[in-house]
């Protein structure tokens, strides 16, 4: 009977124990779709009802001169980003990055003559700079 065991050659030594010698083979995670989180969703709403309000403000009240031009090419440009955003496009999130910090600096010079406007402003675009930084994986091709 024990000839049986006698018989088999021993294995060359590797230096690990025979408990580690399985080869398990870990599966790599697949690159599962593109998601839309609602961070990033509620960050394309801000984002595009800032443009729309923009936009209004500009044709509502009937502002000319070189304030209207700014309004009116800021707006469009929040209403571009917005759709970027909502589609899931890296230059979207880019896009996001940019049009926050313009809205930071507009809150901060908002906040010098009404600061309660000027602190939602500024609340309202740090929340889309936050949600473009966290949610950098929705942006990404796959």
């Amino acid at each position: 009977m024990n000839d049986e065991f006698e018989d088999r050659p021993e294995p060359a030594p590797t230096g690990r124990s025979s408990y580690e010698n399985f080869d398990i083979e870990v599966p790599k995670p697949m690159a599962g779709p593109r998601r839309r989180t609602p961070t990033v969703t509620v960050a394309a709403i801000v984002i595009g009802i800032s443009g729309l309000l923009n936009v209004l403000a500009v044709f509502g009240f009937g502002l000319g001169g070189g304030i209207a031009g700014v309004l009116l090419v800021l707006g469009v440009a929040q209403l571009v980003g917005s759709a970027l955003v909502f589609m899931l496009q890296p230059l979207g999130r880019v896009a996001g990055f940019a049009l926050g910090s313009v809205g930071i600096v507009i809150g901060v010079l908002q906040a010098r003559s009404s600061p309660a406007d000027g602190l939602v402003t500024l609340g309202l675009n740090a929340y889309v700079i936050y949600a473009m930084a966290v949610s950098g994986s929705s942006f990404r091709r796959g």
